[in-house]
């Protein structure tokens, strides 16, 4: 190491006074006095020498001294202030991101908040379908006779007994291809997970969803066609909690639909109050398409099934509010298939779609 670092001092100083070819020059006097150095026998010699040559070069050593001080430390700082501005631009890089993510977050929720195809709380349907949503008790009173609390042709299409994986979708796509809405009575038993998405399908492209009892057996909910009013109430709640499992616990449907129809079964009065007193309210309809009727009468063609329709309204008071009751289930095909026309029947004669809250 010694032999190096005085060849390299002694050549420094040589080539210094010569100032020529300096850097060349340098690299070139310190490898062959290196050498030489390396192969001297005497070590005393080149030390008086490069000790002489010090001497007479003290002022150009102290020079080259301070010029390598500051090359040392202009190398530092330009490492340090590289380093300053690599972790500069990480936390401006950082931050950006930081700012980037709040703002997609934030656009994700002032969208969510705009969506009006979400639930509306407290409700039955979505946001938007409060548009043409009218309040069941309005409407049951207005059918029956009893009030005119809805003005103009309105008809509501009423789908009972689903969900069915199959035809309930079926019938989706066609009130979509037509633009209306409908309100779909389910059957608790049929609200699962594997029926989710049909479920939150109906809220976002605005239908309402209403209660049809969890079993619909007759047997239980009318023992010797006698209302058992605890059975009743108790798979409306269930029903209820079914729903929520899926939909979430902001949703709440008022609307209920006696299996068999309430017109069909007598002493229903005190149930009805029992229902009132937690917000329920039952609803018929009075008018149908005639699915669920015996096989002696059912409608086999959608002619026949139309015309079954159109002449089944004379058996309720008149009124220009239709509320029609249709069926979503297995074997209810037929009725599927004619749903276009029951639409354009009415669309023919000016009337608009509602759903019930």
């Amino acid at each position: 190491v010694k032999h190096v670092f005085t060849s390299f001092s002694t050549s420094f100083l040589l080539l210094y006074q010569k100032r020529s070819s300096f850097f060349t020059e340098f690299l070139c006097k310190s490898l062959e006095n290196g050498v030489a150095l390396s192969n001297s026998l005497s070590y005393n010699v080149t030390m008086k020498k490069s000790i002489e040559i010090i001497g007479k070069n003290r002022k150009a050593l102290n020079l080259c001294l301070i010029i390598a001080n500051l090359a040392v430390l202009a190398i530092l700082g330009f490492v340090l202030f590289q380093r300053h501005n690599t972790k500069s631009e990480q936390v401006a890089k950082a931050e950006k991101t930081e700012q980037v993510a709040n703002s997609t977050s934030s656009s994700s929720e002032k969208a969510k908040k705009e969506d009006k195809t979400q639930l509306k709380k407290g409700s039955n349907h979505s946001i938007e379908a409060s548009d043409y949503a009218y309040d069941v008790t309005a409407v049951n009173n207005t059918i029956r006779g009893k009030s005119d609390d809805v003005k103009g042709k309105v008809v509501f299409l009423t789908f009972d007994d689903g969900i069915d994986p199959t035809l309930t979708p079926q019938v989706m796509d066609i009130l979509k291809e037509y633009d209306v809405h409908a309100t779909f009575f389910h059957i608790g038993y049929t609200i699962t997970p594997e029926n989710g998405d049909i479920l939150k399908r109906q809220i976002t492209e605005g239908h309402a969803i209403a209660n049809h009892s969890l079993s619909h057996n007759f047997n239980l909910l009318y023992p010797g066609r006698v209302p058992n009013q605890s059975q009743i109430v108790s798979e409306v709640n269930q029903t209820m909690a079914n729903f929520q499992a899926i939909l979430g616990k902001d949703f709440k449907t008022r609307i209920f639909r006696y299996p068999g129809g309430h017109m069909s079964w007598q002493g229903l009065e005190s149930t009805d109050h029992a229902l009132a007193k937690e917000d329920i309210q039952w609803i018929d309809w009075n008018m149908l398409c005639g699915d669920a009727e015996p096989l002696s009468v059912r409608p086999t063609t959608s002619e026949s099934m139309m015309a079954y329709m159109d002449g089944s309204q004379k058996y309720f008071p008149e009124t220009t509010v239709k509320v029609v009751l249709m069926h979503d289930t297995a074997g209810k095909e037929l009725t599927v298939q004619t749903l276009p026309q029951i639409i354009e029947y009415f669309k023919n004669q000016g009337y608009t779609f509602g759903v019930l809250e």
